[in-house]
This record gives structure tokens, sequence and C-alpha cells, in this order.
């Protein structure tokens, strides 16, 4: 198990695979980085593959604040830098997409290319998103 600390919570990741380019799996509302086991099996032969938990989910800690898209494209920033993962190639799935657009407007220099799933670029509820935490 691997955890990167921020702000005095871990946030977990698993990072697997070889020397090659990077590529950072970021998971829908109420999943983990286990929902892209399938893709890390195929990806990691050619790719270095990194898959998180977005903070209060998972195995990642909860901090009881900073649920919002922007606290968590923050997340994946410290991540990425911290892996020395620079630029990769990101994709998000669902909430993981909203991160995934979050993460290249803040920190394009961070980002290859974006692979965005299931996702929309429309104006997220910061209600419902602020309001959902996962029971772990």
């Amino acid at each position: 198990m691997a955890f990167m600390t921020k702000d005095g919570f871990r946030l977990y990741y698993e990072d697997t695979g070889g020397n090659g380019p990077v590529v950072i799996f970021s998971h829908g509302l109420l999943m983990d980085h286990s929902m892209f086991e399938p893709q890390r099996a195929l990806f990691e032969k050619q790719y270095r593959v990194i898959a998180y938990d977005h903070r209060a989910q998972g195995q990642s800690q909860d901090p009881g604040r900073g649920y919002d898209m922007s606290s968590l494209a923050d997340d994946a920033a410290m991540l990425i830098r911290g892996l020395n993962a620079v630029p990769c190639h990101f994709a998000g799935l669902s909430m993981g997409g909203f991160v995934g657009m979050r993460l290249a407007s803040h920190h394009p220099d961070l980002i290859r290319t974006l692979t965005l799933i299931n996702t929309t670029a429309t104006r997220e509820k910061v209600g419902f998103f602020a309001s959902v935490r996962t029971p772990y």
C-alpha cells in the first residue's frame, strides 16, 4: 500500500508498470482505484500506471473538508508532482473527468493528454458533491 500525505490526510495510490509514459486513472464518485484493474493490467505492460483514491473514498482518508473539484484537482496535482509523473496521460471517469478538466485548466503543465469517460463539461452541482461522503 502506498500513501502520500497532504494537509494532514493520506491519499492512497497504486503505482505499477514500467518506465514508459505515465497514465493516471481517476475514478468516479463513490468508487475507488480498483475499478480500473482491467485497464491497468493492459496498460502497465508499456506504461507506468497510477490509480488513486480521491479523498474520503476507497483507502484515502477523509479530511472532513475539501470535497469541491478544485480541492480534488489540487490533490491530483500534488500526487502527479510528488510521484514525478509529469507530464501524464490523465483518464477520468465521471467525477474523475471533472477532476481532469479542472486539473488541465489549473495545472496544464502536468497534462500530456486528457481522456474523459462518461462525464460532462457542464457546471457541477456543488451542493451535491459537498454533501456526499462514502462510509470508508
